[in-house]
């Protein structure tokens, strides 16, 4: 029976005859029945057969471990037991139906007593499975919000003017150094942990935004309570309504202590490597090594007198440069006489000073 005809023969009906209320409870979405102090079904609406496929006259009598099953039956039977002691139950619960399908519910058993005795108890079950499915998306959409937030070192927070109340993402958190519960969600309690040298400029920003609606968007520092300072970069934006009164102030954060030590050190580097370049032009110009003496070796003796400048001996120059001793001490000897010196020191002593210093 359809959610229509259902409302149709509820209107047909007196409603205070029993047939007037079990057309009102056919025409609720919910499960609702009731079930005496042996578990009998004693009523069901129509809803039952949507999860089950029992319509209420098949359901009258049945034990409610038939209907549930026995691996229902077992999860459920702690919240029965209770019930039928006179105590009211509220719980979620996953079902399956005869479907197949799985589904989220809500149930309410509430206790039937009259004086001491508890005759049995009310059933209502609602499905939630479009609420836990927007739930289940919620908490993913907040976790994967709170990874890009610890991966790009960012948090967010709104703070609603009129009452004070400050909201954080775990990301802000994060960065400040603190656990959620020991923030008590107020404004004032933020401003704490701001560096005190910083708080003043802060909480004018802060003040200018809120009076004049200017944008957010700067720096300052942070002190943690593990006494680590953080330098801070933040926008915000205000919400205000239709009389211009200011609602709320909604900003980000992210942690760019890195990035600006980086860039101090880039500039530092920068800095004194543009001051030594200007040192090393202003030096007179020194030819280098092979300018100066290229124009009286050839190549093959600037090598060898390298080596004998390094202390090698003529042996270990051979060795060297897969030659004979004799040919490196033919070349040693044109060597000396190409630069007008006696002996191999002060070849090596010539080699040397013209080293750039």
């Amino acid at each position: 029976m359809g959610r229509e005809t259902q409302n149709r023969e509820w209107q047909r009906q007196p409603s205070d005859s029993p047939e007037g209320i079990q057309a009102m409870l056919n025409a609720l979405p919910a499960m609702v029945g009731y079930w005496d102090s042996e578990m009998c079904n004693r009523m069901a609406n129509d809803a039952y057969i949507e999860y089950f496929g029992r319509t209420p006259q098949e359901l009258r009598g049945v034990h409610i471990r038939e209907l549930l099953g026995p691996e229902l039956f077992e999860l459920n039977l702690p919240h029965i037991e209770a019930a039928l002691a006179g105590e009211a139950q509220l719980f979620d619960q996953e079902i399956q139906i005869p479907a197949g399908d799985l589904r989220y519910t809500q149930a309410s058993y509430i206790p039937d007593r009259v004086g001491a005795e508890v005759r049995g108890f009310f059933v209502l079950v609602t499905d939630i499975t479009e609420r836990r499915r927007i739930e289940e998306e919620v908490e993913r959409s907040r976790k994967q919000l709170a990874e890009a937030e610890r991966v790009a070192k960012m948090g967010s927070w709104e703070w609603d003017i009129p009452s004070g109340r400050l909201t954080c993402s775990e990301g802000l958190y994060a960065i400040y150094g603190i656990a959620g519960e020991d923030f008590d969600g107020h404004y004032e309690g933020g401003s704490q942990y701001v560096h005190p040298d910083d708080r003043s400029r802060v909480e004018k920003v802060m003040r200018e935004a809120v009076e004049l609606g200017a944008p957010v968007d700067y720096e300052y520092r942070i002190l943690r309570p593990d006494g680590r300072v953080r330098r801070i970069h933040s926008r915000a934006e205000l919400t205000a309504d239709g009389s211009g009164k200011p609602l709320r102030l909604t900003g980000t954060v992210q942690d760019v202590t890195e990035v600006r030590a980086a860039a101090e050190v880039l500039h530092q580097t920068a800095s004194d490597l543009g001051r030594r370049a200007a040192e090393l032009h202003a030096l007179p110009h020194r030819p280098r090594r092979e300018d100066d003496l290229a124009k009286l070796l050839t190549a093959r003796q600037l090598e060898i007198l390298s080596l004998v400048a390094e202390g090698l001996s003529n042996s270990q120059i051979a060795t060297r440069l897969y030659l004979t001793e004799s040919t490196v001490k033919w070349h040693i000897g044109k060597v000396l006489r190409a630069l007008g010196v006696a002996n191999r020191a002060q070849a090596m002593a010539r080699y040397l000073s013209t080293a750039p210093r």
